[in-house]
């Protein structure tokens, strides 16, 4: 038995120093793009089939959640999840809630889906009445949910529907898994509370209702965690492999999930401690080189500062200098007592007494009491994780929870309050009623401060509403193929198979589009701007920055104020005079730009 924990200790090794090499040292940032872009995908689709036949063969051999429930405590606590389901998904419309990252998600989900290819589009046409993607390029943002996307595409067909039903369906599972876990550390009433507490919270709903990764990410935080509380009660092999392949998911889920690994590593030494035996299933040697895509995925971010969006006076991503205004905008988010953000305020005090709570606990411990649970340990070595998590995103330049666009990195940490609360209140139990009285609070709270939130969602209304306004315009109008000349991201077009350039692309091809308007392939080329304020009198003007050459002459088709700003749809019916290709670029149709 020990040769052969040898022989698996040093296939592990191997296996590690392989993707070490492979991941960082040993290919181009060239090469490591075309790899990820052509086989990211397969790797991925491994990855996912691999987890999902561990943990269906770690289930059948381990209890189920509902054992240890009575009849009337499943039904409460079916009906509490599904319940803060249903008000989540109810309360907002389905639509993007975060500018450009939601769609460079779904048009990565496109490209899997129709190429297999890990590639963000950057202009797409109909060639021979099939919308083709092209000028693609590997993306920064962890490719995980623009898969599980793609599935949903490849099971129901494309519409860009899918990625918000996904996000509705992963909710509920959420719920679920916060309830597993709250369940292993202090019984089913702390279970239910953390399902109450999570489901109160604002943030969660607004990401059940658009496309971002961030609901994904939380349930592969719980998943992992679950995996690791139940592996640490009862250790073997099926739930090694498990904890791998998810922790090597979650990972992939968000930019800073490969934190997580630590952990996990912590945890299964731990576990093989408590067994006195080295616990090393195949799944676990392999999962290093699941990692290599992630690994020439940064590796290609880290060489592109193009990729990394900095804002004008800032110079570099990460800086301790960040750490003060973000640490201070976390508290004002944390605490807030206004609708405009999507915060819970009994999660966050609940929360924050817990933590200090435990804190205190932890350091008065003696020798010779209770032994912490699996579950605890489990929390315990996440805790770190989460923890540093948010230490490096308040070092990340743009990552103020305050702001409404920034607000979802707060959700790891949300979690960790979660379950902070739940031990503070089974801590202080006395006769089975702490928890009780809580649960019946959190309820009362989410009924008079979470639907209010709900029903005003002022945190989801940020960039948005344009795009959305624009869509149901151009819907509106009479049956074509369109040419959109957009101000914003082309995404919003692309992915309703949409031909769409940007203004200063527009500027670039003006022969091209000359060419269209006189021997058409578009039935009609629509052009957005916006206008913005001139004078105290309300006078409006163009963007400078959206201003076209005085040669194109548009057709006013709708406008639409937005706060200060005001959104501009024209046609474009002429450029007169004819501009001269310039040089250095084709004069080929304006299909081809």
């Amino acid at each position: 038995m020990l040769a052969r924990a040898d022989v698996r200790l040093a296939c592990f090794g191997l296996a590690g120093v392989g993707a070490v090499y492979l991941g960082f040292l040993g290919l181009s940032v060239m090469t490591a793009e075309a790899v990820v872009k052509r086989g990211g995908y397969y790797v991925m689709f491994v990855t996912f089939v691999l987890c999902g036949a561990v943990l269906w063969r770690w289930w059948r051999r381990r209890s189920a959640v509902r054992e240890g429930l009575t009849g009337r405590q499943r039904w409460l606590v079916a009906g509490t999840i599904a319940g803060l389901s249903l008000l989540a998904i109810n309360a907002e419309p389905y639509r993007s809630k975060i500018l450009n990252d939601e769609f460079v998600l779904q048009s990565t989900a496109f490209n899997m889906h129709f190429f297999r290819e890990v590639a963000t589009m950057v202009r797409g046409y109909e060639v021979e009445g099939v919308f083709i993607s092209t000028n693609n390029y590997l993306d920064k943002r962890p490719y995980f949910y623009p898969f599980v996307v793609s599935l949903a595409h490849d099971l129901t067909g494309y519409r860009p529907l899918n990625a918000y039903v996904v996000n509705s369906l992963l909710l509920p599972l959420a719920l679920l898994l916060a309830f597993v876990v709250g369940r292993q550390l202090t019984g089913w009433r702390g279970g239910l509370l953390a399902v109450l507490l999570l489901g109160g919270l604002p943030l969660l709903g607004q990401n059940a209702t658009g496309s971002g990764m961030e609901l994904l990410n939380v349930v592969m935080i719980l998943a992992t965690l679950a995996i690791a509380g139940a592996y640490l009660a009862r250790p073997s092999e099926e739930a090694v492999a498990a904890l791998a392949l998810t922790a090597v998911l979650l990972a992939q889920s968000r930019y800073e999930s490969a934190l997580y690994a630590a952990p996990v590593a912590v945890v299964v030494l731990l576990g093989w401690w408590r067994a006195q035996r080295v616990i090393l299933p195949w799944a676990a040697i392999v999962a290093p080189l699941l990692l290599i895509p992630c690994a020439l995925q940064n590796k290609v971010l880290s060489n592109s500062p193009l990729l990394w969006e900095l804002k004008e006076e800032t110079t570099t991503r990460f800086s301790l200098s960040y750490l003060q205004d973000n640490a201070i905008s976390a508290a004002k988010f944390l605490f807030n007592t206004s609708p405009e953000l999507a915060n819970s305020l009994l999660l966050s005090v609940l929360g924050g007494l817990g933590m200090v709570w435990l804190a205190w606990r932890a350091s008065r411990r003696r020798r010779g009491g209770q032994p912490w649970s699996g579950a605890q340990w489990a929390l315990l070595c996440f805790s770190a994780a989460i923890v540093g998590n948010t230490v490096l995103v308040f070092c990340y330049y743009w990552s103020s929870f305050a702001d409404r666009m920034a607000s979802r990195f707060s959700l790891p940490l949300n979690l960790l309050l979660a379950f902070a609360a739940v031990l503070l209140v089974a801590g202080i139990e006395r006769r089975g009623r702490a928890l009780t009285w809580l649960c019946g609070a959190a309820a009362c709270f989410v009924l008079g401060v979470t639907t209010t939130r709900y029903a005003f969602h002022y945190y989801s209304h940020l960039g948005i509403d344009e795009i959305e306004w624009e869509r149901r315009l151009v819907r509106s109008l009479p049956a074509g193929e369109r040419l959109i000349i957009t101000n914003k991201s082309s995404l919003p077009w692309l992915l309703e198979e949409r031909p769409a350039i940007m203004i200063d692309r527009a500027k670039l091809v003006a022969d091209r589009l000359h060419y269209q308007l006189q021997r058409p392939r578009f039935h009609e080329i629509l052009v957005i701007q916006s206008l913005r304020p001139a004078s105290a009198n309300g006078d409006h003007q163009l963007v400078p920055e959206e201003l076209l050459p005085e040669s194109f002459k548009l057709q006013l088709l709708a406008e639409k104020r937005f706060g200060t700003k005001i959104d501009r749809v024209s046609r474009l019916v002429a450029i007169d005079p004819a501009p001269k290709p310039p040089s250095a670029v084709s004069t080929k149709g304006a299909g081809s730009s």
